[in-house]
């Protein structure tokens, strides 16, 4: 056996990489339902480690020595992560919303961070404008096609042979959206190969809602992804059904998944209550429960 199939890396890139495909685990929540855990990604622990490292490595090619980002957390712990191995100033501007734990976990790894707002939308102006006058490379998650890239050759595609090599007829892909990369990139490339036959279903909180990690992304008609590929349909959860999700999936696998998560396991069971729970459902888990133990604790 090499190295690498018995899990000794030489470096944490190494590592990250070497830690895909993520594992597609059956849950007992459903009858023919399979998560994609994306929290086995090692720096953010969550799905933002590929887009982080798309990202990161374009900005690269450009020499550049500082990088800033707007982010609502898991990102920006995958980007300072990067760039203390990497040796580039980062800079972080986070709502003052986001759960603390982010902003700690981005401090320890060296990122400069920035507090402010109630949303990554009312902060993009900020970060633009230090783009501009201090020179930094504005990755810019939120319109950089190479979001969805990353999810389109990595994430999509590990689902596909996953689910083939398992024998696994795949009928839905459940997805939760905030800046829209990752169920954008999974739809472009289901929708290329396997047309209508694969459904594909996106999650956003509902009107008044705020659930960490995701957002609205209907309201937000400069959003370019959603041109890109077709999403089906969009299920709206609400932070309690997406606790509910959490705590159902945790006492029924074992399994300690993220409110976006708790969210997707919630739009899954609203979608089975609408139409027939027929074929294979996906599910892809962003994150898990470790860094929103504040938020959960009064529903336990």
């Amino acid at each position: 056996m090499s190295s690498k199939e018995v899990h000794v890396f030489e470096n944490a890139i190494d590592l990250m990489q070497g830690m895909w495909p993520t594992p597609l685990l059956k849950l007992n929540i459903g009858k023919d339902v399979w998560a994609k855990l994306e929290f086995y990604n090692p720096f953010s622990h969550s799905i933002k480690d590929r887009t982080a490292l798309f990202l990161f490595k374009e900005a690269i090619k450009q020499n550049t020595k500082s990088i800033v980002e707007a982010t609502s957390g898991n990102t920006g712990i995958a980007l300072s992560a990067l760039s203390s191995i990497f040796k580039i100033n980062f800079t972080v501007f986070i709502p003052s919303t986001a759960p603390s734990s982010f902003k700690v976990l981005m401090k320890i790894l060296g990122a400069n961070v920035i507090s402010a707002g109630n949303s990554t939308t009312e902060l993009l102006p900020l970060v633009k404008k230090l783009s501009e006058f201090n020179g930094y490379t504005h990755l810019d998650q939120f319109h950089n096609e190479i979001n969805v890239l990353a999810h389109y050759e990595t994430t999509a595609k590990e689902i596909d042979e996953q689910t083939k090599v398992s024998g696994i007829k795949v009928k839905r892909i459940i997805a939760t959206m905030g800046t829209a990369g990752h169920i954008v990139g999974i739809a472009k490339y289901f929708k290329e190969k396997y047309g209508n036959d694969v459904e594909i279903i996106g999650v956003e909180p509902a009107h008044g809602e705020r659930i960490p990690g995701i957002k609205r992304v209907t309201d937000d008609k400069d959003n370019k992804f959603l041109k890109i590929a077709k999403i089906d349909r969009i299920i709206e959860v609400k932070f309690k059904e997406a606790v509910e999700g959490v705590i159902d999936v945790a006492r029924n696998d074992g399994i300690l998944i993220g409110l976006s998560s708790g969210a997707t396991v919630s739009a899954y069971k609203k979608m089975i209550r609408e139409s027939k729970d027929e074929g294979a459902t996906i599910l892809v888990f962003p994150d898990d429960a470790f860094k929103y133990v504040n938020e959960l604790e009064e529903y336990v």
